[in-house]
């Protein structure tokens, strides 16, 4: 009955762990100027992101995804970033601006 008790216990504190874990994550979403073909995975800021649309996000358990760096390696894939969140943190203006000064190139639709 001894160890019927203790591995009880046992199971409700690794559900417990793990549970509080899973409450740790949260997204990072990188808003893009212009929307990516087809879905794509990108790996930034140590995050695995699924570009889709106008938007690219991950999930992540720890802030070291929302850094300058990773909001660059995205505009440098997919161009201009127009908004770069996570949780209730958002990028301002001039952050903005330096992640996007390494943005590639715009393409504009082919008229020829």
């Amino acid at each position: 009955m001894m160890i019927r008790s203790t591995l009880a216990a046992a199971a409700a504190l690794l559900t417990l762990a793990l549970a509080g874990q899973a409450a740790a994550q949260t997204q990072v979403t990188a808003k893009l100027e212009q929307s990516v073909a087809e879905r794509t995975r990108l790996v930034a800021g140590s995050a695995v992101f699924w570009c889709e649309g106008e938007a690219c996000v991950a999930t992540v358990s720890n802030s070291r995804t929302f850094i300058p760096a990773t909001c660059k390696d995205i505009a440098t894939r997919f161009g201009p970033v127009t908004a770069f969140e996570s949780g209730s943190k958002a990028f301002d203006a001039a952050r903005l601006d330096a992640c996007n000064a390494s943005a590639k190139p715009m393409t504009q639709a082919a008229n020829n």
